[in-house]
C-alpha cells in the first residue's frame, strides 16, 4: 500500500494546483494521505524553517503511521515544505520536491544523501531553481522553461495548464515507480 504526506509551501496550500495534482496523484493509486496544514509564524524565515517544517511533517508522519502500520510513505512538498528534506534522508523516504529551496545548501545536500528516489520541479524563472545543484543530486529533474515559483510560465494560460500537465505526469509516473 501506497502512503503519502502533502506538505504545503509558505502562500501555497494543499489546495493549490500542483500539490491538489499531487493528491490525486496518490488517490489514483488509493494511497492513504496525511496533509499538513500550517500557518506561519512571521519572521519564520528569518530564523530558519527548518525545525517548523520538521515538527508538522513529523506529526503527519506519526498519523499516518497509526492510519496504515508498516508502509513507507513518499512526501511531496513545496518550497517551503522542502526543508523536510532532512528528515527525508534520515528516514531515506521516497520524496517529490516541487520548487525546492536549491540555494540552501543543507536542504541539497540532504536530498544528495538519501538513498531513497526523489523527483525535483522547478522553473527557470525561480530563483530557488539552481539547475546545476538539482543535475548534482543524481536524482530525477523535471524543468519547466520561462516557469516561476508557481511554475507558471508567462503567456496564456494554455502554457501553465500544460506545464501542469507535464509536471502531474511526471508525478504520475515517480509514484507509480514506487508503488
Amino acid at each position: 500500500m501506497m502512503t503519502g504526506v502533502i506538505v504545503p509551501g509558505l502562500g501555497y496550500g494543499p489546495q493549490a494546483p500542483l500539490l491538489d495534482l499531487a493528491g490525486e496523484a496518490l488517490a489514483d493509486l488509493d494511497a492513504a494521505v496525511e496533509t499538513v496544514t500550517w500557518t506561519v509564524p512571521d519572521g519564520l524565515l528569518d530564523i530558519g524553517p527548518e525545525p517548523f517544517v520538521r515538527s508538522h511533517v513529523l506529526a503527519a508522519l506519526h498519523r499516518l503511521a497509526k492510519a496504515a502500520p508498516g508502509t513507507q510513505p513518499v512526501i511531496i512538498a513545496k518550497s517551503l515544505g522542502t526543508h523536510a528534506a532532512g528528515l527525508a534522508a534520515e528516514r531515506q523516504l521516497p520524496a517529490i520536491w516541487l520548487t525546492p529551496h536549491l540555494y540552501d545548501a543543507a536542504i541539497t545536500d540532504a536530498i544528495t544523501r538519501n538513498p531513497a528516489p526523489a523527483l525535483l520541479v522547478g522553473g527557470t524563472r525561480d530563483r530557488s531553481w539552481i539547475p546545476d545543484a538539482a543535475a548534482r543530486t543524481s536524482k530525477t529533474v523535471v524543468t519547466i522553461d520561462d516557469a516561476d515559483h508557481g511554475l507558471r510560465p508567462p503567456g496564456p494560460l494554455r502554457a501553465y495548464a500544460n506545464a501542469l500537465g507535464t509536471v502531474g505526469t511526471a508525478m504520475e509516473e515517480f509514484l507509480s515507480q514506487l508503488a
